[in-house]
């Protein structure tokens, strides 16, 4: 259940930009410090477990490439905050039912 609540908490972002506004100037501990107060209860390995494993998805699968520093992946995170770039360019990526996956 913790990694449908990252997703859960992905989606409120998704769904209000103030929302994903407030999370781009938190830290990593206050990511999870408001995330938590907001009701979304996950830890911080479920986090990072569910954005590797849509890194991963997208990398090997989308962009049929190899894992390494030059991933094409990376140079979409230029210029964004790391929670911008989470919502953009993997959460809103990928179908209800791809999202589905990431919370197993």
């Amino acid at each position: 259940m913790p990694k449908q609540n990252v997703l859960n908490f992905f989606q409120a972002c998704a769904d209000d930009e103030s929302v994903l506004q407030r999370f781009n100037r938190k830290s990593l501990p206050e990511l999870m410090l408001h995330a938590r107060s907001m009701g979304f209860d996950f830890t911080q390995d479920d986090l990072t477990s569910v954005i590797g494993a849509m890194e991963v998805y997208v990398i090997t699968e989308r962009m049929g490439e190899e894992i390494n520093a030059s991933s094409s992946l990376w140079a979409k995170m230029w210029g964004k905050p790391h929670m911008q770039y989470v919502i953009d360019e993997l959460y809103r990526s990928f179908s209800e039912d791809e999202r589905a996956r990431f919370a197993q």
